[in-house]
């Protein structure tokens, strides 16, 4: 392909990615033993691109120390957050110059050079589309899957599987194979895996129910878990007054009209799964995939959503707020109720406590209006991959850097305290060039944590466990430092609590994933995000009574035919391919 081919190509895809260097969009808060046959004092020197390869397992070492020193280019962006929460804490280090690459250089004798660094989503995916269309690209990359296609199509990078299969730790194979091969179907073209996954927590991203349960008790009411149920507690909340002011202004549910669909405060997608309504995953059905936004099951939610709005439920100014602006009704004490994610007790609930201490969010699985348990969607949580390029000549160096990150954040002779989440710096992980994370260890930090609490002893806890203990037993001890930490006794204390409700779905099989998982489409790079705008506009259309409910039907048509008949066609000829 020419090189001006490319360059409109990947400029045309810089509109619709997003990226934030080499770590997944993390839906987190913020161990099992490591491969024993590893020996981090050995050494060996740089070969060619294909030597180590090609040598046997049992000469391959994981952990193996460069003798001379080898440079490896990356580039990556940066954010407030490392600004402000990372490196503010750690005078005297930089992006360029920290404790992490520190031990990359020391342990592996790899030495990392950032050939650029820019601030923020949009500039990095223009200055990595224009390197792309360039072929003036580092030796590692971490980017999208519609990157990581055009990458693999222009012939630009190189295959990573033989090395990855040779040089990866049996715990880095445990870590990153955590949720099956679903995390390395979309680095993967006719059977050849040339992108390693950034691998992310996917259970993290299901929609919880939130609840003022200090409302509850106030009213001797139960734990809503049909959608009648919530109806009625919604009901009741709205007319309550518990602020005593006289005025009927309590908002029975938090809605976010801007963002819809997303894991924030007054996202729907909670509500949407409990009517067995899946929109903005694909699900499948009679063993074809097809979008759940234009299923019927939507349309039985939206009938109920727009019966909501009308008796008062909803916020009628819900159309123009974000999640943060819809927020604030809660932090105000002027809502109880909402679906969204494990992290909702951080923002906006911890504003609430702040200004009302004896109030008490709570989390619990989805309620259902179907008459069985409801099942809630969920995201992959890798969204990067780790691209190689063709001319680099020590592939096996990128798995070395894999496997060192997860065994110091998780692994046996790691301390998570200090290379991942320490006290004065939680997010310093955000340091690494390469960021692969273990995807269910929230989940299992919850579970290490409930049973050390069942046993009575918090003591032995050790890694990602103990520092969120730590946070707790703050949190417990009753001082003002202790009190800002609510939000995450919330997230991993005694059920109720976020990981009490994900664990208690996860283990009845009420987490279903996205089942589309591969690299987006010719029609959905082209259309998705029109389809999308149409969607959401007819669903807030609908909730408002702008729009008949009937007028759902003609939406649906009007996607097959605008490039959802295509898209549909085109994803199940990639899971026919995968199956």
């Amino acid at each position: 392909m020419k090189k001006k081919q490319l360059l409109s190509i990947f400029l045309t895809a810089a509109m619709t990615l997003s990226l934030t260097a080499c770590g997944n969009s993390d839906n987190s808060a913020e161990s099992a033993a490591a491969n024993a046959n590893t020996n981090t004092a050995s050494t060996e020197s740089s070969a060619p691109a294909g030597t180590e390869a090609a040598d046997t397992a049992a000469q391959a070492d994981p952990f193996g120390k460069y003798a001379d020193p080898l440079e490896i280019h990356f580039v990556r962006a940066t954010d407030d957050t490392i600004e402000t929460n990372v490196l503010a804490n750690l005078p005297g280090q930089s992006l360029e110059e920290n404790f992490w690459l520190d031990t990359y250089e020391e342990e592996l004798g790899i030495k990392v050079v950032y050939d650029w660094i820019v601030k923020g989503d949009d500039e990095f995916n223009q200055k990595m589309n224009v390197s792309m269309a360039s072929e003036d690209l580092p030796d590692v990359m971490c980017v999208t899957s519609t990157q990581m296609m055009q990458l693999i199509d222009a012939g630009l990078v190189q295959e990573m599987g033989p090395v990855f299969e040779q040089y990866a730790t049996d715990f880095t194979k445990e870590v990153m194979y955590q949720e099956g091969d679903s995390p390395f179907l979309a680095g993967n073209k006719d059977g050849v895996q040339y992108g390693l996954p950034v691998t992310g927590g996917s259970v993290d991203s299901v929609d919880l129910m939130w609840i003022r349960t200090d409302w509850l008790e106030k009213l001797n009411l139960e734990v809503p878990s049909t959608m009648d149920e919530v109806m009625n507690v919604i009901d009741q909340f709205v007319n309550a007054d518990f602020d005593g002011n006289g005025q009927k202004d309590t908002i029975g549910i938090g809605v976010a009209g801007t963002s819809l669909l997303g894991g924030g405060f007054g996202g729907l997608r909670g509500f949407f799964n409990a009517y067995g309504a899946y929109p903005g995953i694909w699900v499948e059905k009679d063993g074809q995939l097809v979008y759940g936004a234009i299923q019927p099951e939507c349309k039985t939610a939206l009938a109920a959503l727009h019966e909501m709005y009308e008796k008062g439920y909803i916020d009628p100014e819900f159309g123009v707020k974000d999640s943060t602006k819809a927020g604030e009704a809660a932090a105000a004490g002027k809502c109880g109720f909402s679906f969204g994610q494990q992290w909702l007790s951080l923002t906006p609930f911890q504003s609430t406590k702040d200004n009302d201490p004896d109030s008490q969010w709570s989390a619990y699985p989805l309620p259902t209006a179907t008459g069985q348990p409801s099942t809630a969607q969920a995201d992959l949580g890798t969204n990067r991959w780790i691209a190689v390029n063709k001319n680099f000549e020590n592939p096996e160096a990128v798995v070395k850097m894999i496997n060192l990150f997860i065994e110091k954040c998780w692994g046996e002779t790691g301390d998570n305290g200090k290379y991942y989440a320490p006290p004065e710096a939680e997010g310093v992980w955000k340091l690494s060039p390469i960021q692969c994370s273990m995807p269910e260890k929230n989940l299992q930090a919850y579970l290490d944590i409930e049973a050390a609490r069942q046993s009575g002893d918090t003591s032995s806890l050790t890694g990602e466990a103990k520092s969120i203990q730590d946070k707790l037993d703050s949190y417990y001890s009753g001082s003002d430092e202790g009190f800002a930490l609510w939000g995450w006794e919330r997230i991993y204390g005694p059920a109720p609590s976020s990981y009490s409700s994900i664990n208690d779905m996860n283990e009845n099989g009420r987490i279903m994933i996205n089942k589309f998982v591969g690299a987006p489409t010719e029609t959905m790079t082209e259309k998705l995000s029109t389809l999308e705008t149409m969607r959401d506009e007819i669903y807030t259309k609908i909730i408002i009574g702008e729009s008949s409910i009937d007028d759902f039907d003609t939406f649906v048509a009007d996607f097959n035919k605008l490039g959802g008949d295509d898209m549909t066609a085109e994803v199940n000829e990639w899971y026919s391919s995968v199956k």
